[in-house]
C-alpha cells in the first residue's frame, strides 16, 4: 500500500513539475540573415538605438566548415532603412529597424549581397569540441606588426555561441585585441530562427536575431551601395502619404498668406511636384522658389479664364 501510495505521491509532482521539454538543435549549414540591434557606451550619446545587419553563409567542406560573412545586404525594398542626413548622405535610421511583411519575405526569398568587405573562413573541429579558424603564431619581430581574426562556434548544437576575435600587435608592443560575441538564448522555428545577446569589444551591447533565409544572390544591378540607399529613401519618401501631406499643408499655408485659393487637387498636384525635386536632392529654397513660380502660373492661368471677354 506505502508503495503504491509513493508511486501515486512521484506520478503527481511529475505532474506538477513537468520535466522540461529537449532544446531544439540547430543546422548552421545554410544562409542566414542576422539583425543586430545595440547601443554603443563609446558613442556621443549612448542611449541612442543603433542596427546592423549581414548575411553569413555557412557550408560543409568535408570535415570543416565554410564560414562566409556578406557586410553589405540588399533588400528588392530598402523601405525604412536609410534616412538623408543633414550632409545629403544617406545612412543607417538612427533607431531599431525591424522588417516589414514585404521585406520578411525578401529574406526568405534570398537577399543580394554585395561582395565588398565579404570574407570567409574555415573552421576545424566538431559540435563536441567547438569549431575555430586557424590560429597564427605571434609576432617576435618589433619590426613586424601583425593582425589576425579567429572565428569559432561553439554550444552546438543547441545554444551556439558565435565569437570573432581580433589582434595586432608586434613584438615588443602590447596586443590590441578584441571580439564580437552573438550567443544564443533562444532556439525558435524548428530552429530555423535564433535570437540571444550581442557585444563587440565591451562597448557595444544588445541583441541579435538570426533568421534562416534563402540563397544569397549577386547584387542584380551596377549601382554603388550609395545609389542603392538612395533608391531606397526615394521609394520610402515617395509611398509614405505623411510626406505628401505635409507638403500640402505648407502650400496651403503660403497660399493663405498671400490670400490665394487653389483647387484641392491643384494643391495635391504642387505637393507631389515638392516631394518629388525634394528627393531628388534639389535645395530647399529652389524648391520653394520653383513651387512659387508653379503657383504664380496656376493663378495668372485661372484669372485669365475668368476674366471676361472683350
Amino acid at each position: 500500500m506505502r508503495s503504491g501510495l509513493a508511486l501515486l505521491a512521484a506520478l503527481g509532482l511529475v505532474a506538477a513539475f513537468p520535466l522540461p521539454a529537449a532544446a531544439q538543435a540547430v543546422d548552421l549549414i545554410g544562409t542566414w540573415y542576422v539583425l543586430i540591434h545595440y547601443k554603443d557606451d563609446h558613442a556621443g550619446n549612448p542611449l541612442q538605438e543603433r542596427w546592423d545587419d549581414k548575411v553569413w553563409v555557412f557550408e560543409e567542406k568535408g570535415t570543416r566548415i565554410s564560414w562566409t560573412e556578406y557586410p553589405i545586404a540588399v533588400f528588392d525594398d530598402e523601405k525604412g532603412r536609410f534616412e538623408r542626413r543633414h550632409t545629403g548622405q544617406y545612412a543607417r535610421i538612427l533607431h531599431y529597424w525591424e522588417p516589414d511583411a514585404g521585406q520578411l519575405a525578401d529574406i526568405a526569398d534570398g537577399l543580394q549581397v554585395n561582395q565588398r568587405g565579404a570574407k570567409t573562413k574555415t573552421l576545424r573541429g566538431s559540435d563536441a569540441k567547438g569549431w575555430s579558424s586557424s590560429r597564427r603564431r605571434s609576432a617576435v619581430s618589433a619590426s613586424v606588426v601583425t593582425y589576425q581574426e579567429v572565428w569559432t562556434i561553439e554550444g552546438m548544437p543547441t545554444r551556439p555561441v558565435l565569437t570573432r576575435s581580433d589582434s595586432m600587435g608586434a613584438g615588443r608592443t602590447e596586443t590590441v585585441e578584441g571580439a564580437t560575441r552573438y550567443a544564443t538564448a533562444e532556439v525558435l522555428d524548428g530552429g530555423d530562427l535564433l535570437t540571444g545577446t550581442y557585444e563587440r569589444d565591451g562597448t557595444r551591447h544588445g541583441t541579435f536575431r538570426m533568421l534562416r533565409s534563402g540563397e544569397a544572390g549577386a547584387l542584380k544591378s551596377q549601382k554603388t551601395q550609395s545609389e542603392i540607399q538612395r533608391q531606397g529613401f526615394v521609394r520610402s519618401i515617395e509611398s509614405n502619404p505623411e510626406f505628401r501631406a505635409a507638403a500640402g499643408e505648407l502650400i496651403e499655408t503660403e497660399l493663405a498668406k498671400q490670400r490665394v485659393s487653389l483647387p484641392e487637387d491643384v494643391v495635391n498636384d504642387l505637393a507631389g511636384q515638392a516631394v518629388s525635386l525634394f528627393v531628388q536632392g534639389v535645395p530647399e529654397d529652389q524648391i520653394s522658389r520653383r513651387i512659387g513660380d508653379e503657383i504664380r502660373q496656376r493663378v495668372e492661368g485661372a484669372n485669365e479664364a475668368d476674366a471676361p471677354s472683350p
